[in-house]
């Protein structure tokens, strides 16, 4: 009869534990809920002219739903700014760090967003949906189209990461971005990238 209530008592404390694994398993999927995107820079990034703090821009070219329903309509902005830049002395090394934080509706509010570059292609690429996942990190080798390396991480602060040797990093307005994009966790959260 005694071990008969132990087992009782362990199987629900078991059948509790797993329901709470359960529980944490599906909240780290929601925040990591992440959507393919795709821009054009409007704004052109020269690490020889820009300075930290300089806006950037690109805006959507077809229409995408954020986690939670918002659909941010083609054409929407997506604006950050420029956190750091080195432009490239003596053939050497030049890097640009960038954040795009926000989507601007056109006639609307402004939206809080997570955003990391997971592609830059020059313009009239045909851009096929990457696989995204919360742990996603980017690191490609510069490209022969553009000469640059990107380098970003879904979990990141940033949205990327652009480096050129013996020259400046140079993006052309028109250039194609691919984003994976998410909304913006509040502070404290445990969202992907916050």
């Amino acid at each position: 009869m005694r071990i008969a209530k132990y087992l009782v008592i362990a199987s629900t404390a078991l059948v509790l534990s797993f329901s709470t694994m359960a529980q944490d398993l599906q909240h780290n999927t929601n925040d990591g809920q992440l959507v393919a995107a795709n821009a054009e820079l409007v704004s052109k990034i020269d690490a020889k002219t820009a300075k930290a703090g300089d806006m950037v821009t690109a805006k959507l070219t077809s229409s995408v739903t954020l986690p939670g329903g918002t659909e941010l309509k083609r054409n929407t902005l997506l604006t950050g700014h420029i956190d750091q830049v080195e432009a490239a002395v003596n053939k050497g090394a030049s890097t640009v760090v960038l954040t795009f934080d926000k989507a601007q509706p056109k006639g609307g509010q402004a939206i809080a967003i997570k955003s990391t570059i997971v592609g830059i292609y020059p313009n009239g690429t045909d851009l096929v949906a990457p696989d995204l996942s919360p742990q996603m990190k980017v690191n490609e080798a510069p490209a022969s189209a553009h000469g640059y390396s990107l380098t970003s991480d879904v979990q990141g602060s940033t949205s990327g990461v652009l480096t050129a040797d013996g020259k400046d990093v140079h993006v052309a307005d028109g250039t194609e971005l691919q984003f994976a994009v998410a909304p913006s966790a509040p502070a404290g959260s445990r969202a992907a990238g916050n």
